[in-house]
């Protein structure tokens, strides 16, 4: 299976590479940067892309059976990375005919999920309301499109091991989990690949 992971070089995106190859699938990685990417897998093939430039992803997506998104942007200035990569990556998609799409959002999307904790969500308006709202519109896209698509909302993200158990609900935070580590949601993101488990769905991952 040919794999293309969008924000490759990003603290996700890095480990997403490693375990797709160590799981012997055939990866492409694309971001902004790569440079650290190039240093670790020379062979690997990369494309320097901003996900906002369509015509530039189709040349990338081409040919790949399924495309993760791990894309991220600063959270108080999202500048609309989410949205406007979202609405680029899934016309690219569509018009290559690369059906599967598994894409990272947040807990904090649904801001009043009484499965947040509190502090959380009297945090979101505060520091955090535009990038939700970035993903949120990036949501709504991958829903309305054709693809069989999965959006993967995370929660807090932490550099810590995979402890391979944590809880997921289906479009609500597990109650009072806030974080995961990045080496457990890699994981998750890709067992979607070759699953339907979560198909159309919003799994929300939490400790």
């Amino acid at each position: 299976m040919r794999v293309l992971i969008l924000g490759a070089s990003g603290g996700t995106g890095r480990l997403l590479v490693n375990l797709a190859l160590d799981r012997g699938l055939e990866v492409t990685g694309a971001a902004r940067n790569l440079d650290t990417l190039r240093a670790r897998h020379p062979g690997l093939p990369l494309h320097p892309v901003d996900v906002r430039d369509q015509q530039a992803l189709r040349t990338v997506t081409a040919g790949h059976d399924a495309a993760i998104s791990v894309i991220g942007g600063r959270a108080r200035t999202p500048g609309g990375i989410y949205s406007e990569g979202g609405r680029a990556i899934v016309q690219a998609l569509e018009d290559e005919g690369v059906r599967r799409f598994v894409c990272v959002s947040s807990g904090g999307v649904a801001s009043r999920d009484p499965g947040l904790p509190l502090w959380y969500r009297l945090a979101i308006p505060l520091f955090m309301r535009d990038l939700y709202d970035d993903m949120r519109r990036m949501e709504d896209i991958v829903r309305d499109s054709a693809l069989e698509w999965t959006i993967v909302r995370a929660s807090y993200l932490v550099d810590k091991p995979a402890r391979r158990e944590f809880r997921v609900e289906n479009g609500r935070n597990p109650r009072g989990g806030w974080k995961i580590s990045r080496s457990d949601l890699a994981a998750f993101l890709l067992d979607q690949v070759g699953s339907s488990r979560w198909l159309k769905s919003t799994p929300t991952l939490a400790y």
